[in-house]
């Protein structure tokens, strides 16, 4: 479908230049992206709206996990790569650490706006037009079309809508599908920053190992805190749910002083990014005729982890099959469209589920937990099913299951070797 040059009654109020497309995508982050590549892949005339000039920058600690590797289905760029990724520490409040490693890569690390921009470009040579610097500040549907306009008064107009424009959507507060203000007890909070140590220092500061994630869970708060490593940064920060980050720059910064002692390395801190998390995106409503929301505009960020680049990508494709689906059957209603809401809940819920009920415990189920299976290769197996996204949450008792009979005597081993090193 070309471009329209009519002109017509602008939806507000006023004479408008309608460019038509098939689909308008806000916001080309992780979701966005995916979504756009999709939707052109399928033969659907798609414009791709980002807010700032790509590059921009994005508050991340920048770890994609493999299951987000997999659904972009090619090979990441070797430059985009700053570190891969084998295994996850657990740093707990009561000192003790427990380290899961893999021989099979669960993810990498890398600079979120370079990655980014990488989605964003493959998107539009699937066929999707770019346009950055592109604000919306309005969106609104009507049984004949979807309409966003942007901040220079461009008004553009398309068969459907998808809000991928993050936590702070235009899109979902244009629709009616959030509320105009946050409330903290249902959104994250979190601070970050990259420190520059060179080479040398992110040897020193991973004890010669650069391929492990830490993670530190804060005790009596449903929060953590971070240290991913890249080539010649450190990636540090911390996170949680709102009510419990009021204090947000004075506990990072405190965060910060711990882990530069802790890791022997100076931590010059260049520039602070604060930002949100999504959250409850299966309880919220995520269509509207016309529209889906996605990424984190939608919520989708693991409870636990908070982690969201997986989801936001595999809520892209979903949205964008859903959406070639529509158009073949020439529907645009809202029950049509809720087909997007039963797939993200079939592929989300059960994980979702039992990593809210993990979280709300804070720290204390992993102090409780973590340490009884450090060292089992069981439990390495199955911390790398779950970050390459064999398995889920939900599926780790029934695989533990499967498996302990044929694992049973090294687990054996290992307790036996255990006892006899603290009697020692």
């Amino acid at each position: 479908m070309n471009p329209s040059g009519s002109r017509e009654k602008s939806h507000y109020g006023r004479l408008a230049e309608f460019l038509t497309y098939d689909v308008i995508v806000v916001g080309a982050g992780p979701a966005g992206s995916t979504a756009a590549y999709d939707c052109a892949k399928r033969g659907l005339k798609t414009v791709l709206l980002e807010k700032y000039k790509i590059p921009r920058e994005k508050p991340c600690g920048g770890a994609v996990m493999y299951r987000a590797l997999r659904t972009i289905g090619e090979k990441i760029p070797r430059e985009l790569i700053e570190q891969r990724i084998y295994g996850l520490r657990f740093l707990l409040p009561d000192g003790k650490r427990t380290e899961f490693v893999s021989d099979k890569m669960i993810g990498i690390t890398v600079f979120r706006d370079r990655f980014d921009e990488y989605l964003a470009n493959r998107a539009s040579d699937a066929g999707a037009e770019l346009q950055d610097n592109s604000q919306v500040v309005d969106a609104s549907v009507s049984s004949e079309f979807a309409t966003v306009r942007l901040a220079d008064g461009t008004e553009l107009s398309a068969k459907y809508l998808l809000g991928a424009d993050g936590v702070n959507s235009v899109v979902s507060r244009s629709l009616g599908l959030r509320p105009k203000r946050k409330e903290l007890t249902k959104v994250g909070l979190g601070m970050e920053a990259d420190f520059h140590v060179g080479k040398d220092g992110v040897l020193k500061a991973t004890r010669g190992n650069p391929s492990i994630l830490e993670v530190c869970p804060v005790e009596g708060r449903v929060s953590y805190g971070w240290v991913f490593p890249k080539k010649e940064h450190l990636a540090i920060g911390i996170a949680g749910a709102g009510v419990h980050m009021r204090l947000l720059r004075p506990q990072f910064d405190n965060f910060i002083k711990c882990v530069e002692k802790r890791l022997g390395v100076n931590l010059n801190l260049e520039k602070r990014r604060t930002f949100f998390l999504g959250g409850d995106g299966l309880g919220s409503k995520n269509v509207a005729p016309r529209a889906i929301l996605i990424g984190d505009a939608a919520g989708f960020v693991d409870p636990l982890m908070g982690e969201g680049i997986a989801y936001a990508m595999q809520s892209g494709t979903f949205a964008a099959s859903v959406i070639n689906k529509a158009i073949d059957e020439d529907r645009y209603d809202e029950s049509t469209l809720s087909a997007y809401q039963e797939l993200c809940r079939k592929e989300f819920s059960s994980n979702f589920a039992l990593a809210t009920r993990v979280g709300v415990r804070g720290s204390s189920l992993a102090e409780l937990i973590l340490p009884k299976i450090n060292g089992h290769k069981l439990a390495s197996k199955i911390m790398t099913m779950v970050a390459r996204g064999e398995i889920g949450y939900s599926d780790i008792p029934l695989v533990v299951l499967k498996k302990l009979p044929r694992e049973f005597p090294n687990i054996i081993k290992h307790v036996v070797r255990s006892r006899l090193a603290t009697a020692s």
